[in-house]
């Protein structure tokens, strides 16, 4: 909710109910590098084990308090280098070492995009391998389709935490799917105790039901992997396409354009865009609004 995005319940109210229905489990929290999180963590401490703290590569240091609160409380702490993919290996590496150096326990490489191809995961995770003494994670996601052979090459390549959902179920395209990876790392020989039948029969009875569709790539999701691009409602990205009238495509390309080094877009991108094209994005906007509420 601190972040603008509305919640049915509280953090707390969900890990409570996690921890009591899995009391044996290690339960993680994602939590934000920026300093708004600090007074939420002690009110949270005794429901999760390990706080994966998400920090865009380049702004490792950014995430020094969140580490230091999370140690305190003797806490394994996850330094996860959101999109990765916008720096070199050897940067990643060199961020890895930052990121152990303010008492991360394990650093992750993600895929944000789900844009990588196995040979860049290697890279990644030998480059984290060489850096650090930290255990090392992956995060991939689907657009390309690559999560699962992703997944299986950083753990070939050295990563012991690997990220899955049930159903694949995350942002987009969603992630590598739980049942799969557990299936192929069985067949290696490891995960004998889980039991895929049981996994399988929760995703039918419970996570399925949820969803009117299966995570699967959309045009979006394949563009914005190509593109290596992130925005939060990509959905609407579409409209302004039609708007405009041109393909999401040739929009996306002059996206990409206002951005530079970039790869977050953010509304002022979109303004510059429509007024190369003519148009008054702050007319539409207030357009779009009156429909909604006339609708």
């Amino acid at each position: 909710k601190l972040m603008g995005y509305p919640g049915l319940v509280n953090d707390e109210e969900l890990m409570e109910a996690a921890k009591k229905a899995a009391p044996d489990l290690k339960i993680s929290a994602f939590i934000s590098p920026y300093d708004f999180s600090l007074p939420i963590i002690p009110g949270l401490i005794n429901y999760f084990d390990i706080g994966r703290v998400g920090v865009n590569i380049h702004e490792v240091p950014s995430a020094e308090k969140v580490i230091q609160k999370l140690k305190k409380y003797k806490k394994t702490v996850s330094v996860q280098l959101v999109r990765s993919h916008t720096r070199p290996p050897e940067y990643a590496g060199k961020a890895a070492k930052a990121a152990e150096e303010l008492g991360a326990d394990i650093v992750y490489v993600v895929d944000s995009f789900g844009s990588m191809l196995p040979k860049e995961v290697k890279e990644y995770v030998k480059a984290i391998q060489s850096s650090t003494k930290c255990l090392i994670g992956f995060h991939g996601h689907n657009n390309f389709g690559m999560a699962i052979p992703n997944t299986i090459t950083a753990w070939e390549t050295g990563a012991t935490w690997l990220d899955a959902s049930l159903l694949g179920v995350g942002r987009g395209a969603g992630n590598a799917s739980l049942e799969i990876l557990t299936q192929l790392l069985q067949e290696k020989g490891y995960l004998k105790t889980v039991e895929i039948q049981k996994l399988c029969q929760t995703t039918n009875e419970v996570i399925y039901p949820l969803f009117s569709y299966p995570p699967i790539s959309t045009l979006i999701d394949l563009l914005f992997a190509q593109e290596r691009l992130d925005y939060p409602q990509p959905e609407f990205l579409n409209v302004c396409a039609h708007i405009l009238g041109i393909s999401l495509e040739d929009l996306l390309l002059q996206l990409h354009g206002k951005l530079g080094e970039g790869v977050a877009l953010g509304e002022h991108h979109l303004k510059a865009v429509f007024q190369d094209a003519g148009f008054n994005y702050d007319a539409m906007m207030e357009k779009l609004k009156g429909q909604e509420i006339h609708e």
